[in-house]
């Protein structure tokens, strides 16, 4: 039979193991935390941008309406008129038999 070795020390062998099994796991543990930080600070940073880029997108959308609220301000309709043909095309074409335009120039002098 061979020597027989100290249950105590096979003890503290296992232990020993046991901890630098355990040191390691949470090393990995600990570059995943940090990893997973760095993540959550980028995207508080990016929802704060997309806040900001929101309220420009607002201002910039109330402006519009402004200046296209202004530009109708000043329009005028008429109507009631009669509308000769625009080009030689529709001239070409010959009037309705009522001397009035033809349809497709009504419609477009209407819109």
């Amino acid at each position: 039979m061979g020597p027989k070795k100290n249950p105590v020390l096979e003890d503290f062998e296992e232990i020993r193991k046991a901890m630098d099994f355990l040191s390691g796991e949470t090393s990995a543990i600990r570059l995943q935390q940090k990893y997973i930080l760095d993540l959550v600070e980028e995207v508080k940073a990016l929802q704060l941008l997309n806040v900001e880029k929101n309220k420009r997108i607002t201002v910039l959308e109330n402006h519009m309406a402004d200046l296209e609220q202004y530009t109708r301000m000043n329009d005028v309709i008429i109507t009631g008129l009669r509308v000769r043909p625009r080009s030689y095309a529709s001239a070409v074409a010959g009037p309705c038999l009522a001397g009035e335009p033809s349809p497709g120039v009504t419609e477009s002098t209407e819109e």
